[in-house]
């Protein structure tokens, strides 16, 4: 979606809501996190703490919720969600700062000249959380290793010992992050998926646009926005005289726009995708495209979004690599 398109759609919504974070989950599934590293599969989907789970704010819990999100799209076990959490607890105090020792910035203190990446993708709380991932994930036996031992594996502090003091609280946190989305082991969805589905014609009058879409889209459209769950904005119909056959132009796609420079609004934009997969066989989902993955109802697993197009994967291209925009495209 171009600048100008992005606009048009901002100006065209109809409804802005901003998702409604509710209560951190009970006492039970935090205790039961605390006691051990659970083993259903769970996300921060529906729900994320407004006030101080082991004494963080909602700007902090929003990062956390990030870097929880990251971990499950990424399908780190638990434990390791709680590993990135107690290091951002210590580097930044899950405050995604601009400055910090010598050339260090963001979450988790990464510095350019070490090579974590340019300064612009270290301070996008999704990039950063990729990347501590994917260090922890090449530590050998990092499972099998205590808090601080596996965190400082990953970034080397002058400090070793003191990630240990924050695991207590990071458990506290993924656990209030788990809220309600809580799904069986095996998987990924919280059901069943649909991928047989009659077509549709663009029919109906779209509310976010002069154009028409689906019946489909448009209760996908309905359920958003009775849901708050339209981000910074909601459009769907598009022209696209270059590509008129594409799903815009065909009434089945929508976006739904969040700021990739705002870990809050990132946070929102994960618990809308996981609403959208874990509701996908009533809403007819085809697939999703998010922060630079791609997931699809025919082959459920994230995995990086590619275009020759655009030249994605790549984090620089916030709007081409939907950094910026959830793309839903509907059967």
């Amino acid at each position: 979606m171009t600048s100008a398109a992005k606009v048009a759609v901002l100006a065209a919504a109809t409804v802005l809501l901003v998702p409604v974070l509710v209560a951190a989950a009970g006492a039970g599934v935090v205790a039961a996190l605390i006691g051990s590293g659970g083993t259903a599969d769970c996300a921060p989907a529906g729900s994320g703490p407004t006030v101080g789970v082991a004494g963080y704010g909602p700007e902090q819990m929003a990062n956390a919720a990030t870097i929880v999100a990251v971990g499950k799209q990424k399908q780190v076990p638990e434990y390791g969600w709680v590993i990135a959490v107690a290091a951002a607890m210590q580097e930044s105090g899950l405050n995604n700062l601009n400055y910090g020792d010598r050339d260090s910035l963001g979450l988790f203190q990464q510095r350019p000249s070490q090579g974590w990446g340019l300064p612009e993708q270290i301070l996008n709380p999704t990039y950063a959380a990729t990347q501590f991932y994917n260090h922890l994930l090449k530590v050998p036996n990092w499972q099998q290793m205590n808090l601080a031992a596996a965190a400082q594996a990953v970034q080397r502090s002058a400090y070793p010992d003191a990630y240990a003091k924050h695991e207590r609280g990071a458990r506290q946190i993924v656990g209030a992050l788990l809220g309600v989305t809580c799904t069986p082991p095996s998987g990924g969805t919280g059901g069943p998926l649909r991928t047989e589905w009659p077509p549709e014609q663009a029919t109906e009058p779209d509310p976010t646009s002069n154009g028409r879409i689906t019946p489909r889209t448009l209760a996908l459209v309905r359920a958003l926005q009775a849901g708050g769950m339209t981000g910074e904005g909601l459009g769907c119909h598009e022209a696209r005289p270059a590509n008129p056959d594409s799903d815009h132009p065909q009434g089945r796609a929508c976006d739904v726009l969040f700021n990739p420079g705002d870990a809050r609004s990132v946070g929102d934009g994960w618990r809308v995708v996981n609403w959208l997969i874990t509701n996908q066989a009533a809403l007819g989902v085809r697939y999703l495209i998010w922060q630079g993955q791609y997931w699809s109802a025919d082959n459920p697993a994230w995995e990086p979004y590619r275009s020759s197009a655009y030249g994605c994967p790549n984090p620089a291209n916030v709007t081409g690599c939907h950094y910026d925009h959830i793309h839903v495209s509907m059967y």
